[in-house]
């Protein structure tokens, strides 16, 4: 099947072929669009086209959500241990397909195999952990005021859950959102990114096979031109109880408001800016090693990415050679299938042009560009690319004589670019790290136990990490302040997010 659907050749064999589809899944049928209609989706390695998938309008999504609310009914009456077995399954037959998940990811996204696998572990960490949670959503007795009663609690799904992924980690994040809700007794209709869809497929094509029930998992796929028809009817359909979205602040605000006119819970994981402070006492190569596995990680295309590094004076240039030195030795570079790569493309010309506006922007505003290996690039057309590696490919960048009147302070970067600003006081680069709309994720290296504690607190995020660069993990609740959205991913706070708690007064 794999053959007849991709419209180029890949150096990789398929275990499974009938996971590579281009179909939408409604109600425990594969389907096209009612229409026919059909979209491209493009390799970022080479731009070109791999494969054309059914383009699901209004009407396809209205359809996805009847199945749901039709599921529904009977899904909320399995029992805990019933799901659990249905969870554990999911899970084993995806650690089972993970060199095939893997090559659809790196197919589709770019990402070097090696990195795509570690994408798959991690998606399946989620499955692993809300499995072994459902038995633990546990309510609650009451002392009640009047002698007479007893008040009692219990946790209920919510019904359908509309949960809208982003591209940059397709398999995890339709397990974070999809994982939880079902495990918590909802049914899903999931629409992933324009530009990943294949993942999702696939995976709902494993919870298929792990005996998932029709309607329960429904997967949407459409173009980024009938994207908002589809959000339209998720966010008004009455069926549809919560709704989750991993994505821009902008499209986040948009569908909050929308969703508020229903009075539809809702979930939102947007933007981020994350500050990264290396203070004076801070052990340098640790804090080179935090800020190339947060800044550079999939090529500087996630959510948490360090965008704004802040460092001591007294020790910049120390710690500038020591994050160079060791960024020279780190990535490997080359075809993204070969399994000794780590570091792949951006996903798309538009995140490349981002990046190029940034830095001719730092250009004019005093920075001074140094590659991967720690040379002096000057010029605004200094950071041409090597084309062998392809059209969107972009090598880590550091920005030294970075200052806050660059663009990077106000807009996330979302590449492997790497700006350094200093800062001589605890209060100056607080008052700097907290001067953004965003609050996702922040860091900061010290080794002193009272700042550790201070600055956490002082932090405006939903996340930070000490003395850490990775700070994403299955039982940790995910997710931000201010701008960067509402609600929890991972952990128990992820169920609890798709549960409603019901008291029950009973007169004895």
């Amino acid at each position: 099947m794999a053959d007849s659907i991709l419209l180029k050749k890949i150096p990789y064999t398929f275990n499974d072929p009938s996971l590579l589809d281009t179909r939408s899944f409604i109600g425990g049928k594969w389907i096209d669009a009612a229409n026919g209609d059909k979209f491209s989706v493009l390799d970022p390695s080479d731009n070109e086209k791999i494969c054309e998938v059914a383009d699901l309008g209004r009407e396809d999504t209205k359809q996805a959500i009847e199945a749901a609310q039709t599921a529904f009914k009977t899904y909320r009456k399995t029992t805990a241990r019933e799901r659990r077995w249905l969870m554990r399954r999911w899970a084993d037959l995806i650690r089972e397909a993970k060199d095939d998940l893997a090559a659809i990811c790196t197919l589709e996204l770019g990402k070097p195999f090696t990195e795509s696998l570690v994408t798959v572990k991690y998606g399946t960490d989620f499955i692993d952990w809300f499995e072994t949670a459902i038995e633990r959503q546990y309510g609650e007795t009451i002392p009640a005021a009047r002698g007479e009663n007893r008040i009692f609690t219990i946790r209920q799904p919510q019904g359908v859950v509309a949960a809208i992924t982003p591209w940059n980690s397709p398999i995890a994040m339709v397990t974070r959102k999809v994982g939880a809700a079902i495990a918590a007794g909802n049914t899903v209709v999931c629409k992933p990114a324009p530009e990943t869809p294949l993942c999702a497929i696939a995976v709902a094509k494993l919870f298929e096979k792990a005996g998932g029930p029709p309607g329960v998992l429904n997967i949407v796929t459409s173009s980024i031109e009938k994207s908002k028809l589809v959000g339209e009817e998720m966010t008004q359909n009455p069926f549809v109880k919560h709704l989750s979205f991993t994505g821009s602040t902008a499209v986040g605000r948009y569908l909050h408001a929308e969703c508020a006119k229903t009075f539809k819970k809702t979930s939102l994981e947007l933007g981020g800016n994350a500050p990264f402070i290396v203070f004076e006492d801070a052990k340098l190569d640790k804090a080179a090693e935090g800020l190339i596995t947060s800044k550079f990680r999939s090529s500087g295309q996630t959510c948490v990415c360090a965008n704004r590094i802040f460092v001591h004076r007294s020790i910049m240039d120390k710690f500038s050679s020591v994050l160079q030195e060791k960024l020279s030795k780190t990535f490997h570079y080359g075809s993204v299938w070969d399994r000794k790569v780590n570091f792949g493309p951006l996903y798309s010309a538009k995140a490349f042009e981002k990046i190029h506006a940034q830095i001719d922007d730092a250009l004019q505003k005093g920075g001074k560009i140094h590659d991967d290996k720690g040379n002096l690039v000057n010029g605004v057309n200094g950071h041409a690319e090597e084309p062998d590696l392809g059209p969107n490919f972009f090598k880590p960048k550091i920005i030294t004589g970075a200052n806050k009147d660059m663009l990077f302070m106000k807009q996330e970067t979302f590449g492997p670019l790497a700006f350094l600003v200093p800062f001589d006081s605890d209060a100056e680069v607080v008052e700097m790290a907290n001067s953004t709309n965003a609050g996702l994720a922040s860091y900061f290296f010290t080794e002193d136990i009272s700042r550790v504690w201070k600055i956490s607190e002082e932090l405006e995020s939903g996340m930070v990490g000490v003395r850490v660069g990775l700070i994403s993990a299955c039982e940790q609740p995910f997710g931000g302040i201010k701008d960067s959205g509402v609600g929890r991913e991972g952990g128990r706070d992820a169920l609890n997010e798709y549960t409603e708690i019901k008291s029950i007064t009973v007169g004895i």
